[in-house]
């Protein structure tokens, strides 16, 4: 069986000027990588769709929000499963310069309503499976049957000249600065909030984090963490947009090893929990090497979300593989810093990424406080009116 994925093709040029958009990253893997597989479904070995596909995915699924009355600017909430019609959804409210608000997936439906509510989407899209709770209030584009599955992409995409042009528009088309996403983020507070984020942001923090790297058009990212959060919406996805790497995605999470096997990832972004349940799968016997059952490729491993225990970081580095720690917040997009395998020190979160600045406040009222300066800085804050306002980002 022919493999999904050739890693042997020779890289491309890494990147080295900032990009200006997201938009603009798709446009530009489009160019120089249209044939090569951008997600992959491991656990599905028919399953591959390449950057020209996933842009003509996302162009088509544009046109299709347009039609339905939603324009630049607008609010879309969507609700929907980890899952390659995910991404498309993204990709496409991008191009469309619609406003993107993904709840997440294992909200309650009580939840999920008092949260509408208070975002005050104009639309809602609902992908991977219909909705069982009423919605009342924002239109329904019922994407349940999957984005893939519809008609009308395959076309574009066999028409590279067609699809190049189209990208070019919506690349001309698109204000950077704008309103791209609103990420939902709970912070260290507890309290449900929203940062609004621009793509000029984004694609800095990405292009960053990927520099940090050096990675390779030809990596394979383990994709397993919901998008809806902004450390697997930039670490993974975003991130992927710079050199056109490609996304393994997982949609059941009891399979990841499986997913490993299947196409072995060169970089795996996971919550401490996850590398800590590795960790006890090897101590117990249940996982007879390490390296091996991630899929004996993987390059580094990249914790975040919450303090990484330096017994875990040691144990996987006596097997052979990196792991290493960042720390971020929504606001900053997320990304603030990250150790590098080649210099990681131990028990640390690592330097800053190139263009942020750090320093601890010495104000008599806030003394302590880690201070961010960022190009990535979230556009502004938006939260439930029962909540008291969050600090605006620093």
């Amino acid at each position: 069986m022919r493999p999904l994925l050739d890693q042997s093709e020779p890289s491309v040029p890494p990147a080295t000027a900032a990009p200006t958009s997201l938009v603009a990253l798709l446009a530009a893997r489009v160019a120089d990588a249209r044939d090569r597989p951008a997600i992959v479904d491991g656990l599905a070995t028919e399953r591959a769709y390449s950057w020209g596909d996933l842009a003509a995915a996302a162009v088509t699924l544009a046109e299709r929000l347009e039609a339905a009355g939603l324009g630049r600017g607008d609010r879309v909430a969507h609700v929907g499963p980890h899952a390659a019609d995910w991404i498309v959804v993204d990709l496409a409210c991008l191009l469309a310069g619609i406003v993107h608000v993904a709840l997440h997936d294992d909200l309650p439906a009580p939840d999920r309503r008092r949260m509408l509510e208070w975002l005050a989407p104009r639309g809602m899209v609902c992908t991977g499976r219909p909705v069982t709770d009423p919605l009342r209030g924002p239109m329904l584009v019922d994407l349940s049957s999957g984005v893939f599955a519809a008609t009308g992409w395959r076309s574009l995409a066999a028409d590279p000249a067609g699809l190049a042009n189209q990208l070019e528009r919506r690349v001309a088309a698109c204000d950077p600065d704008a309103c791209c996403t609103i990420l939902l983020s709970s912070g260290t507070t507890g309290l449900p909030h929203g940062v609004l984020h621009s793509q000029r942001a984004l694609a800095f923090n990405a292009h960053a984090s990927s520099e940090m790297f050096l990675h390779d058009p030809r990596d394979v990212r383990l994709s397993w963490l919901p998008m809806s959060h902004a450390f697997a919406r930039t670490g993974d996805l975003y991130t992927a947009l710079v050199r056109g790497g490609c996304l393994n995605v997982v949609r059941d999470r009891t399979k990841l090893l499986d997913a490993c096997a299947a196409v072995p990832p060169a970089v795996i972004l996971g919550v401490p929990a996850f590398f800590e349940r590795l960790e006890r799968g090897v101590r117990s016997g249940r996982i007879a090497d390490l390296a091996t059952a991630l899929g004996g490729r993987v390059r580094v491993c990249i914790s975040g979300g919450a303090p990484l225990r330096d017994r875990t970081a040691a144990f996987f580095a006596a097997r052979g593989v990196a792991l290493v720690q960042g720390y971020g917040l929504a606001e900053a997009g997320p990304v603030v810093t990250v150790a590098n395998p080649r210099v990681a020190r131990p028990g640390t979160a690592g330097p800053p990424l190139a263009g942020i600045e750090l320093r601890i406040d010495e104000r008599p009222g806030t003394r302590g406080q880690l201070l961010v300066r960022t190009p990535s800085r979230g556009l502004g804050l938006v939260h439930p009116p029962e909540a008291a306002a969050p600090p605006t980002p620093a």
